[in-house]
């Protein structure tokens, strides 16, 4: 059996065992979704592993549901086979098999391209809740995703220059080093959109992925989790939305040059 399937296995147990849990209590999906704070359609993408809900969530479902720890152990065996956290595994799985990747973001330099200092702040900026150590660990996982990609693989990003030079000074020269380390080696191009300008219909980060059989596939972040989109007219349409941002983001050539120019500040 392949990794890809054992991994899928697990992730069919989770899903399985909540909806077994969920009907056993004669409720909806929505209604699930509701007793722990998330929109209706959050238990649905749980149920068809569109998404994998975070540990506090499933805790909270594993007390309603008096699961006596099942429902924390069956995550604990998704995390451990795939070997990633779960809001990095759709996309880490993606990535290994990609020629390229086009990330746009709103905010923040794209996750695979973050730098220690830049991807620490973020982290401790999006995740309050967690401890310093903790988000120490993720920075080692989000920092070293790039490195175990092939060699081969291209990247080309847009993001807004507001989400590097909004970040503390040692951050964001670092990040900008980090950012013309990785152009310089020709496997990665970026484009900022300028201060002042903004990403026109992107409300949420996004990856289109080439793969080596010439298919293309997205994903799209969003607070319940990553959504991977693989129909066309999806896929078409951010698509569509990272032409738009690149028409207003600097040519690559402006972009290095304040890339540097942030990096001597």
């Amino acid at each position: 059996m392949c990794y890809s399937r054992v991994i899928l296995c697990h992730v069919n147990d989770f899903q399985r065992e909540l909806r077994r849990l969920r009907t056993q209590r004669g409720l909806t999906q929505a209604q699930t979704a509701a007793i722990v704070g998330y929109v209706p359609s959050a238990a649905s993408n749980w149920e068809n592993g569109r998404t994998t809900p975070d540990e506090e969530t499933v805790r909270k479902l594993d007390e309603f549901f008096e699961a006596r720890g099942g429902l924390l152990g069956l995550l604990k065996v998704v995390r451990e086979t795939a070997g990633a956290p779960s809001w990095l595994r759709d996309d880490d799985q993606l990535s290994r098999q990609a020629v390229t990747i086009e990330v746009v973001t709103p905010v923040l330099v794209p996750a695979i391209l973050e730098s220690p200092l830049y991807a620490r702040y973020a982290l401790a900026e999006g995740r309050p809740s967690d401890s310093m150590q903790v988000i120490d660990e993720l920075v080692k996982v989000r920092c070293s995703q790039l490195s175990k990609l092939n060699p081969g693989l291209r990247i080309f990003a847009t993001f807004p220059e507001m989400g590097l030079i909004g970040v503390p000074v040692a951050a964001r020269k670092q990040q900008a080093l980090h950012l013309l380390e990785l152009v310089s080696s020709d496997r990665v191009r970026v484009n900022m959109v300028p201060a002042g300008s903004i990403l026109a219909g992107v409300t949420s980060p996004f990856q289109i992925y080439k793969l080596q059989d010439g298919a293309r596939v997205a994903t799209s972040e969003h607070t319940n989790g990553t959504i991977v989109v693989n129909e066309a007219r999806g896929v078409q349409r951010l698509q569509d939305l990272a032409r738009t941002a690149l028409g207003s983001a600097l040519p690559a050539d402006d972009t290095l040059r304040r890339l540097k120019e942030i990096s001597d500040e």
